[in-house]
């Protein structure tokens, strides 16, 4: 009887006409589709790319040569990675971003997930949006940047 009532219910949400509900709807899928994404990740790989050449967006950056590699691999790197969420807005569709850095998600050298992000939008943000642009985080530059750079010092040692 509950999962019916349930489901019942999940339709009414779904199909409602309330902009309201299908945002929020939205809102969890997103939610959802990401966590899920990072939490089924093995390896993270961010590239990074030559500003100067970026007149581009998400979708080309396989023209791009990246200019540094940063490698997430073991469990403290990537609970690191989740921590630059705490506080994040999530943002609905944008337009238009540029392309700094490229987030592949990997599960064993499975291909989980494609992200990027801008670092040139905002002053103290950065913008980790979906490759197709649907929905985004904010995330505090500083925090990036400590990220990266921890990240930069294991690698170097």
């Amino acid at each position: 009887m509950r999962k019916v009532f349930l489901s019942i219910l999940f339709s009414v949400l779904l199909c409602s006409c309330n902009k309201g509900a299908n945002t929020t709807i939205e809102n969890l899928w997103d939610n959802f589709s990401f966590n899920n994404t990072k939490s089924n990740s093995t390896e993270i790989i961010i590239k990074l790319y030559d500003t100067t050449a970026i007149k581009s967006r998400s979708r080309d950056l396989d023209s791009l040569i990246p200019i540094k590699e940063f490698k997430v691999v073991n469990e403290n790197q990537i609970e690191s990675f989740d921590e630059i969420f705490i506080n994040a807005e999530k943002t609905s569709y944008c337009c238009c971003p540029n392309a700094v850095y490229s987030v592949q998600f990997l599960n064993k050298k499975k291909h989980l997930g494609l992200f990027c992000i801008d670092t040139l939008e905002f002053k103290d943000k950065i913008r980790l949006y979906e490759a197709s642009f649907q929905y985004s985080y904010l995330i505090d530059k500083s925090k990036w940047k400590k990220f990266l750079d921890v990240l930069d010092q294991k690698a170097n040692q």
